[in-house]
């Protein structure tokens, strides 16, 4: 049976305590009891028998409850009094129960007894488990490694650690009771009390923040980088907040050091690719200033040549500098003068990389010296320029902070240093050598070599980058040979030049265009994110400028070409891989007969299908394959239809009705969905007015609107002319569009202001799944909408997810507080329609009341009252 409750029963009749004990052993209860009269013996079993529950009577002849009740909470407050009387008024009972007694029970009526015991003890217990855990936490949040903060709802400090006081710098005693915003600098209280202030959105249990970076304040006003998780803590007195707060210095001046060191080798890389591109001198340096300046962590660059008559070095090219007054600047190599001071001149004569991490430091300053500081540069680190081991110039980078330039800095810039040295030293001596060695002469494009070149480098700048892919495609001349053979070669020479002209024409970056073997040309395409958008390119730019005839000796020759692609990382991660595999794919296109190949099977069934639905696709819109459907809209007040949902179906002639899932996403891919939306809004009018002619009086209509509609430039206007918004008959059709959450991630002012002049029309707006996107709860309420459609995902889970049923509950509750109607998507079951109406949702769309149904199925459920028609002004 467990362990016996103990009693100490305060009673001076002998039978009445024992009437208590068999009433308390009748209930279950296993029970000790030890019986008292006196105040001396009753402090006596408090310390010896260790009581779990006090039963007392309310008088005794030489002892009272209530001097019993102050004895007890005196020595043991924690320990439960029950009063056990035969008479008690209310105002007495009362008294005791403000006095700290439990509870108590009439001697008629000890029925109760047995319950009041169970739960005096059973609270004593809870209290206990509560204080104890209270202790855990407090224990955990004291030896946590890093600093915690319990904020409570009124945004005062209520618990921190140890690390907190080495953290912030203030004694514990300085933060409890304090306002958690002391911790932070002043800029940043605008986010405090927003995360924690009056709106508590963080206040949802299970909601929390975690990660983001923030800046700490300590005691002394400094600042420091942090990184924060937010958590609530639901408490008996409150909602309090709990906040992990990390320093991340270091791991930011890591951060910063590789991100520098990372812009010093993207630098790097692109200096060395205008050493190859770039056959011009003085272009050269003004290239190599600019991309140190923009692709680099460096306020200016400048590059100075020696004039060795005067041994004076003046800037020839430079960037992030102030022209005014540049050029009268000049510093010499000779050390004895003036001029010849300073970081610059010593590089200059030492032929070594100097260095000034402090200009305010220098022992020497140079001329420029005033000239950096009012320009607000504090760091120089100076490169000279050598040819055969003779000083022909300097090159110079700036900062405006001190203490920049490590060790590993000056490593790559001095080998930077090294290869325009060499760069310089080449372009008069071998100006044209390297031309034929890096160009076709005939069409003055790259060769392979320099192709293969410029490919290594920009695998090496995109290596790392997420999920973006390079396309390398080979394009092969069909029947060159045959041209060569009938024509001559002139022909063959002036047909290779024309190619190369019309494809440097057609694609984005022409300078990854090259000629690598007699009829063969490679190009690349950057940054290229999924197979589609090489797909457009060769469907697109390249057929379109090859599709003209070219005129050899008097014959119109037609231009037929075959495509061979690979893909960076996926099918290689370096040169030599990548075009033997784009070769591979080349050598099957022509086995084939294929316009094009992917290197890998699978992609090429791929792109098959893709080309396959867009060719369908675009034969379906030229014959109007393309039908609607209407879902209604049901409002949960009245079970009457509000509205109506258009929903596109392709009824694809010997397959049917193709789903939506299969062919949106194409249409988006190839841009057909603006045309196919145009068609949307234009159809839905048509039968709007087809309904109202024959005496239906239909409800409001959605139709979904694409981004690629909305971007368009006079979307507001093709819009409301597709409507025939003025002169539609003198009838206004109620119309409403369904956008996407992801429609406000860009050009969010554009878009809202197309939006507002849609609604000031009388064009109501939704938000069409709601809950999947990326908007800010915060931004909402600016947004000019009218309806929330919550998805139909977090539908279909709230009857078995209570995660879904508030997030379900949330959404609604927070659209009606910014006044905007709910829809609920997908439903399906009894149980959903039943909890969206204790949930006060407005509207609900699904198949438990109907699918989407053709015209001529949809309308037997609509009203058949004419409503009066209104004419336009």
């Amino acid at each position: 049976m467990g362990e016996p409750i103990r009693i100490v029963i305060v009673e001076d009749m002998v039978t009445d305590a024992e009437l208590a004990v068999r009433e308390l052993r009748r209930s279950g209860m296993n029970v000790e009891a030890r019986r008292v009269e006196t105040s001396e013996d009753f402090l006596t079993e408090l310390q010896r028998f260790k009581p779990h529950v006090v039963l007392s009577d309310f008088t005794l002849p030489r002892f009272d409850g209530l001097s019993a009740l102050a004895l007890s909470h005196q020595h043991y407050p924690e320990l439960p009094f029950i009063f056990v009387s035969g008479t008690i008024g209310d105002q007495t009972a009362i008294d005791a129960l403000k006095g700290g007694a439990s509870d108590y029970v009439l001697k008629s009526n000890l029925v109760r007894l047995g319950p009041a015991v169970r739960r005096a003890v059973d609270d004593v217990s809870m209290r206990t488990a509560r204080r104890q855990a209270e202790l855990r936490f407090r224990d955990l949040i004291e030896f946590a490694p890093d600093a915690m903060v319990v904020v409570n709802e009124h945004g005062r400090i209520e618990i921190v650690n140890e690390q907190v006081e080495l953290l912030f710098g203030y004694e514990r005693s300085e933060i409890i009771g304090a306002p958690s915003e002391m911790l932070i600098p002043l800029r940043f209280r605008q986010w405090h009390d927003l995360m924690l202030g009056d709106n508590k959105s963080l206040a949802e249990p299970g909601r929390r923040l975690s990660g983001f970076e923030i800046c700490g304040q300590r005691k002394d006003g400094t600042e420091f980088p942090a990184e924060v998780s937010l958590s609530p803590l639901k408490t008996e007195t409150g909602l309090w907040v709990s906040s992990v707060i990390r320093d991340i210095s270091q791991r930011k001046a890591q951060e910063e050091q590789l991100a520098r060191l990372s812009r010093i080798h993207t630098v790097v890389s692109g200096i060395n690719m205008a050493i190859v591109r770039i056959r011009d001198r003085q272009q050269f340096l003004d290239e190599a200033c600019r991309i140190a300046v923009e692709n680099g962590p460096f306020a200016a660059a400048w590059v100075g040549m020696l004039d060795p008559a005067t041994r004076e070095v003046a800037p020839q090219a430079w960037a992030g500098l102030q022209h005014e007054g540049l050029q009268a600047v000049r510093f010499n190599i000779d050390e004895e003068i003036a001029r010849g001071r300073g970081v610059a001149a010593t590089a200059l004569r030492t032929k070594l990389s100097a260095l000034s991490n402090d200009l305010l430091d220098d022992e020497q300053p140079s001329t420029w010296h005033d000239f950096y500081l009012a320009q607000g540069y504090r760091s120089l680190f100076v490169v000279p320029l050598l040819v055969e081991d003779s000083v022909i110039g300097v090159l110079c980078f700036c900062a405006t902070r001190v203490d920049v330039f490590n060790d590993e800095e000056q490593r790559l810039l001095t080998e930077l240093g090294e290869d325009i040295s060499f760069a310089l030293d080449h372009f008069d001596k071998d100006e044209q050598l390297n031309y034929l060695a890096y160009y076709d002469p005939l069409t003055g494009l790259p060769n392979r070599a320099l192709f293969q070149d410029r490919l290594g480098q920009l695998i090496l700048q995109e290596t790392g980058f997420g999920h973006r892919q390079i396309a390398i495609v080979l394009i092969d001349l069909e029947r060159f040979r045959n041209i060569n053979a009938t024509l001559g070669r002139s022909a063959g020479d002036e047909l290779l030049r024309e190619v190369a002209n019309r494809i440097q024409g057609a694609i984005l970056d022409p300078g990854y265009l090259a000629r690598i073997s007699a009829d063969c040309f490679a190009m690349v395409v950057k940054d290229c994110w999924s197979v589609a958008e090489v797909t457009n390119l060769l469907e697109r730019n390249l057929t379109a400028c090859l599709a003209t005839p070219v005129k050899l000796a008097d014959k119109d020759i037609r231009i037929s070409v075959r495509a061979g692609i690979a893909l960076f990382p996926s099918d290689g991660t370096d040169v030599d891989t990548l075009l033997r595999n784009a070769e591979a794919a080349l050598k099957d296109a022509k086995t084939w007969k294929a316009r094009y190949r992917f290197y890998t099977a699978e992609m090429n069934a791929q792109v098959a299908e893709k080309l396959s639905i867009e060719n369908r696709l675009r034969r379906a819109l030229n014959e109007e394959q393309f039908v609607l459907h209407y879902q209604p809209k049901i409002d949960l007040a009245s079970g009457e239809i509000v509205g109506l949902e258009a929903l596109i179906r392709w009824n694809e002639p010997g397959v049917g009705l193709v789903a939506p899932g299969q062919f949106i996403h194409v249409l988006e891919e190839t841009g057909f969905i603006v045309d196919v939306g145009n068609w949307v809004i234009a159809r839905v009018h048509e039968q709007y007015r087809d309904w109202v002619s024959r005496g239906i009086d239909p409800p409001r209509i959605a139709v979904n609107v694409s981004q690629l509609q909305i971007r368009q430039r006079h979307f507001v206007s093709n819009f409301l002319r597709t409507l025939d918004w003025v002169q539609d008959e003198g009838m206004d059709i109620e119309i409403e569009i369904e956008i996407t959450e992801s429609l406000f991630m860009e050009d969010m002012a554009e878009n809202i202001a197309k939006l507002a002049e849609l609604r000031a029309m009388g064009i109501t707006v939704a938000i069409d799944d709601f809950g999947t996107g990326y908007s800010s709860l915060s931004n909402i309420m600016h947004l000019p909408v009218d309806v929330l459609k919550i998805d139909r995902s977090f539908i279909q889970g709230m009857a078995t997810s209570s995660v879904h049923l508030a997030i379900v509950s949330t959404l609604i509750s927070l659209a009606h507080s910014l006044e905007l109607k709910v829809v609920a998507e997908g439903v399906e079951t009894e149980e959903q329609s039943r909890l969206l109406t204790l949930l006060r949702c407005d509207q609900i769309q699904g198949y438990i009341f109907s699918p989407g149904l053709a015209p001529e199925l949809i309308e037997d459920r609509l009203p058949r009252r004419v409503r009066p028609q209104r004419r336009s002004s």
